[in-house]
């Protein structure tokens, strides 16, 4: 049990000792007991169906704040948000091998497989090496001994630990490729597309059949998630599964494929697509290819305790960062590399992923001029149009850049539109809040009042690299899978949304909940008042509830699957019995 300082306990006594404790309490549970959770001020504005309004207000919450969830997936940033993450992962990943969340039974009995991809060799480094009975092996044992052109031994015959600093380490750092080591995880997207393409291709190939022909009776849907490795390389992995294509019209119904297309061809499938395909670097970064590494591991996937398992494990990970590598989990900028909080290994990786961003952009050609549109164009090529535009602008209370043929320009919003006795050339006069009146005819445009600055896009081929030194050069995501795998992370928050709301209007005694809950209109107003705790011992509060809320899980678990053998037990005693009651009724 940890010891309490005389501050934190202090704290604890004062939070304790007021009147708005269960409020705060209620705060904490509705934020999933956030770590860092983000504080807000401001008010809830609500009308019914009958036009009473009702406004609720931040003032009179604990605090004067309302704490909203990080909703961080990092489980080195926030636990319980990355808790709730890694619960919607697994269902997520869970649901395209076995089903369930709109994603039918019958999905259990598709062709499915399981890998990793690793990257190649870019030096020697520090391991932990399993022997068959599971027990550590010597790390880098060598009988001749070999030393490396900088006078460095290549051999190791420690045993490490599992939390030993130096794996991952290489055993010469001057050695190690490590330019390589950052162009390959950078490059790491790109080669996972490519390799898309080819397991499609070497399956037709296999099956003797054309790519088309392929196209219109199996497609392959995946999820993966990548993992960071001590060396500091990405690795992936994989679960892949086979479908039966369907027309459009039918496109998200998910069938089993013939039965030639089995879990036989698709693993083979798949280590063709491996030993071939490639992919080129970034732009700027030479005219290297980057290839997948030797070691591939690969196992079907055939009983569903094999599919839960690996759901379990690939959603574990997805909740993982570089700070498995130890590395940093927030960006970082030039200046700040040689006194960050990491071992050489790492500094050496962000400071070369600078050193190739500033290669790439110099040797990067430059790109072709494209004129495109100017946004907000001014309305001036008919009188209708510009009656038109007046109206939307007088509705919605826009600023608008009212400009004559003689260049005369007069800004405001448009109060009204009148009808012009004194001219026949005109119909309409406009009338601005600033007191201007200008007749329709001679009106050359209408524009916004100020016109936004034109939202610059990213540039595709750019590798991101001094954006992304913190993740050694990696530009993906963590969590990523095909269109038709399963479900989505937005369909299982907008279910925990609705059984929420549901279970509110249910069990809520509070009337200003329900009112909110129950409100046909809502208008919220909120600013940002702060990251995280209070105090430190709103902190501890915190992270003790989230403790508690976590072994209440773990306890419902097991009652659950206690009940589920029990049941299965009862289920197979009945049967027995029956048995026997038929037997002995049989002599």
């Amino acid at each position: 049990m940890t010891a309490l300082g005389p501050e934190l306990l202090q704290g604890l006594v004062e939070r304790a000792g007021r009147s708005d404790l269960p409020a705060f309490e209620a705060q904490l549970r509705g934020s999933g007991n956030c770590a860092r959770p983000i504080r807000l001020r401001g008010t809830v504005t609500v009308c019914d169906g009958h036009g009473h309004r009702r406004v609720w207000t931040t003032d009179t919450e604990p605090d004067g704040v309302l704490r909203k969830a990080c909703g961080n997936r990092r489980e080195a940033v926030c636990a319980p948000c990355a808790e709730r993450y890694r619960q919607d992962a697994y269902h997520l990943i869970a649901a395209g091998l076995r089903g369930g969340k709109g994603v039918p039974d019958t999905i259990s009995g598709h062709p499915a497989v399981f890998l990793t991809l690793t990257a190649p060799s870019f030096g020697v480094v520090h391991t932990r090496p399993l022997g068959p009975d599971g027990q550590p092996r010597r790390c880098r044992p060598r009988r001749d001994d070999p030393v490396c052109p900088h006078g460095v031994r290549l051999s190791c015959g420690v045993i490490h630990g599992e939390g030993d600093p130096c794996l991952g380490e290489p055993l010469c750092p001057r050695c190690f490729d490590y330019a390589g080591a950052v162009t390959w995880n950078n490059t790491l997207g790109a080669l996972w597309r490519y390799t898309t393409i080819y397991v499609p291709r070497c399956m037709a190939e296999r099956a003797g059949i054309t790519q088309s022909a392929l196209r219109e009776q199996v497609r392959v849907a995946y999820a993966k998630v990548a993992e960071y490795q001590r060396r500091g390389l990405v690795h992936l992995h994989v679960l892949a599964r086979l479908d039966r294509a369907m027309p459009d019209y039918r496109a998200d119904e998910l069938h089993a494929p013939e039965g030639r297309f089995d879990v036989e061809l698709l693993e083979r499938s798949i280590r063709d697509a491996i030993e071939t395909v490639s992919a080129p670097v970034g732009r700027g970064l030479g005219q290297a290819r980057v290839r997948w590494g030797d070691q591939v591991d690969m196992r079907r996937l055939q009983t569903g305790e094999q599919r839960a398992e690996i759901a379990g494990y690939l959603a574990k990970y997805a909740t993982k960062s570089t700070e498995q590598a130890g590395g940093l989990l927030h960006r970082i900028a030039p200046d700040e590399v040689e006194t960050a909080p990491v071992r050489e290994h790492v500094r050496t990786f962000m400071r070369t992923a600078f050193e190739l961003d500033t290669t790439a952009k110099q040797h990067a050609p430059r790109p072709a001029h494209v004129k495109r549109p100017t946004v907000n164009v001014e309305s001036d090529w008919h009188p209708a149009a510009l009656a038109i535009r007046l109206q939307d602008a007088m509705s919605t209370r826009e600023p608008v850049r009212v400009r004559e043929h003689d260049n005369t320009v007069h800004t405001g919003r448009v109060v009204r539109l009148l009808a012009a006795a004194e001219r026949r050339d005109t119909t309409l006069v406009v009338e601005l809040d600033s007191g201007a009146r200008v007749h329709l005819a001679d009106v050359a445009s209408v524009g916004p009042a100020e016109r936004p600055a034109p939202r610059l896009q990213r540039d595709r081929r750019d590798p991101r690299l001094a954006r992304c030194a913190h993740a050694f050069g990696y530009r993906g995501h963590c969590l990523t899978k095909s269109r038709r795998y399963s479900t989505t992370f937005k369909a299982l928050r907008e279910a925990r949304e609705a059984y929420v709301h549901e279970q509110l209007l249910a069990r809520s005694t509070d009337a200003t909940q329900r009112a909110i809950a129950t409100a046909e209109t809502r208008t919220a107003a909120f600013e940002f008042a702060g990251v995280g705790h209070v105090t430190a011992a709103d902190a501890f509060l915190a992270a003790s509830a989230a403790a508690r809320a976590r072994e209440q899980r773990r306890l419902a678990r097991e009652a659950a699957r206690d009940g589920l053998m029990a049941g299965l037990a009862d289920e197979i005693a009945g049967r027995c019995g029956d048995a026997r009651g038929g037997a002995d009724r049989g002599r």
